[in-house]
């Protein structure tokens, strides 16, 4: 037989047919042999349905997309500087307007009446002021000083009299009388001269430091006073005092709103004719869940885009978080408004973005620059024992890795430890491939 598989090949090779079917059977040959050999250094093929991951540091980052309005970031309030009627109005919301620009005038008329009685009042303090610091030598201190003065000779003369009628009396030439009526009207003169220094005593003290210091009180208020009027009454016509695009009070909802000013309507001292919010001044208002405020803070950033202005990104950062709800109704949910304010504006966004336009808001609420991250679908486990599969290269069963995971997002969840760059995750296992597979 051997013979016979001898003379067999030694044919075929010396055919030119032969000489091909014999390579070919050498290298099919050959082949097994080299898979036998290396058969333990080749990486394990996939099993059926697997995936697998080789994981790497990437940037990763949780957001949060709400939906809110354009709103002036850093306005600027004109109110109305005293109580009167519009006479004119230079401007509809909405316009932009220039640092100066006439907005509104307003009729002084009733103002005038209150800068007429100030003045009033100043010149009548004035003159108080005046009198009191020359109180000393003025016409009350002198009349008290007359009456003093005058008191003092009609007793000095009431005196003299009694004497010389004393001596008259000794004499005989007097009745007595007389004598005693002179007594009595020296008595009367004393008294008028003891009233009379009195009255100088209490004169004088009116014009005392504490009334002197009242005196100056009242005329610096009635002066305080009247340059306030004069000031308003100089602002009758309001102008803008930075350039920026006026917006309507916050309240208003209509051209009828009462906030809204048009020329012949009444306003009070203080009323808001319009916010103008200053150009690149800008900001983004909207409203959060309960369950999700705790996770925002100032100075998270923000990008925004909107159906207005969908060919612009825009930036910026938290500003502010209401500290009270606001809850719709009887057991409604309970939201807090929030502010972003933008980051300044190239001149064609700041084109196209205007106040009141609805904006979609992405909040970054956690950005790592260099995390690792893997599919959902890759962790097993809960959240305190979760695990992955990981194949080596040198193993034909994937062995479980105990993970610590991050934040989790709806393309991947951050991988704290358990993990380094290069392992490869492998998922997609049946329930008995996984247990037999990673098994120890």
């Amino acid at each position: 037989m051997a013979h016979r598989a001898q003379r067999l090949t030694a044919a075929i090779l010396h055919s030119r047919a032969g000489r091909a079917t014999a390579l070919a059977v050498l290298i099919t040959a050959c082949g097994f042999a080299l898979a036998a050999v290396f058969d333990d250094r080749a990486p394990p093929r996939a099993a059926a349905g697997e995936q697998q991951l080789v994981v790497d540091r990437r940037p990763f980052s949780t957001a949060l997309n709400l939906s809110g309005v354009i709103v002036p970031g850093d306005g600027l309030e004109v109110t109305a500087p005293f109580d009167g009627v519009v006479r004119t109005v230079g401007f509809e919301y909405g316009d932009r307007v220039r640092r100066g620009q006439v907005l509104v005038e307003i009729d002084p008329s009733e103002l005038l009446h209150e800068r007429n009685a100030a003045e009033s009042a100043y010149l009548k303090a004035k003159l108080a002021d005046e009198e009191m610091a020359g109180w000393a030598d003025g016409p009350e201190v002198a009349r008290a000083r007359r009456a003093l003065a005058t008191a003092e000779r009609d007793l000095q003369e009431a005196e003299r009299a009694l004497s010389e009628s004393r001596a008259l009396l000794d004499r005989g030439l007097v009745p007595r009388m007389e004598y005693e009526g002179l007594q009595q009207q020296k008595l009367s003169h004393e008294t008028a001269l003891a009233a009379a220094r009195e009255d100088l005593e209490t004169v004088l003290k009116q014009g005392g430091a504490a009334n002197r210091r009242v005196a100056e009180l009242e005329l610096q208020n009635a002066r305080a006073r009247l340059e306030k009027l004069d000031a308003e009454f100089e602002q009758a016509i309001v102008a803008a005092p930075d350039a920026g695009v006026i917006v309507r009070p916050p309240d208003t909802d209509g051209e009828e709103s009462p906030s809204a000013v048009y020329v012949g309507r009444r306003v009070a001292k203080g009323a808001l004719i319009g916010s103008i919010a200053r150009a690149g001044g800008l900001a983004v208002a909207f409203e959060v869940d309960e369950s999700d405020v705790n996770r925002l803070a100032p100075g998270q950033p923000v990008r925004v885009t909107g159906a207005g202005f969908h060919q612009h990104r825009l930036t910026g950062r938290l500003e502010s978080i209401a500290g009270q709800a606001e809850v719709s109704g009887p057991g409604g949910k309970a939201t807090f408004s929030v502010k972003a304010r933008l980051d300044p504006l190239s001149a064609s966004a700041a084109a196209a973005v205007r106040i009141g336009m609805s904006a979609n808001v992405e909040l970054t609420l956690y950005d790592n620059p260099s995390a690792i991250v893997v599919p959902p679908e890759a962790i097993s486990g809960g959240v305190d024992d979760a695990f992955v599969l990981v194949r080596d290269v040198d193993r034909r069963s994937p062995r479980r890795v105990r993970v610590q995971i991050g934040y989790v997002s709806p393309t991947g969840v951050e991988i704290r430890s358990g993990l380094e760059p290069s392992d490869t995750v492998v998922w997609g296992l049946t329930l008995r491939e996984d247990r037999e597979e990673a098994a120890p």
